[in-house]
């Protein structure tokens, strides 16, 4: 049988250090609806979905592939892709 010697080495003759000084974090102001304000960033999902909303609506939206404006039906005059 071995025996085995553990020794905690609490420092306590060691000199008093101070904690780090904390400094307050800036500020972003988000909407309470926002995926940001939610504790989450955003996903994929609300990046299609929002994309999709703005080409239903008539409205243009910012193509996913290269960032051109999409016009309904949803297809990118820059790159071709398309958002169906």
């Amino acid at each position: 049988m071995t025996a085995t010697a553990f020794q905690l080495d609490f420092d306590i003759d060691a000199p008093e250090r101070r904690p780090p000084a904390r400094h307050p974090a800036p500020l972003t102001l988000v909407s309470s609806d926002s995926p940001a304000a939610a504790g989450r960033g955003v996903t994929l999902d609300d990046v299609l979905v929002e994309r999709w909303e703005h080409l239903r609506a008539g409205r243009a939206a910012g193509c996913l592939v290269c960032g051109a404006q999409m016009t309904a039906p949803g297809a990118c005059g820059s790159c071709g892709s398309s958002l169906a």
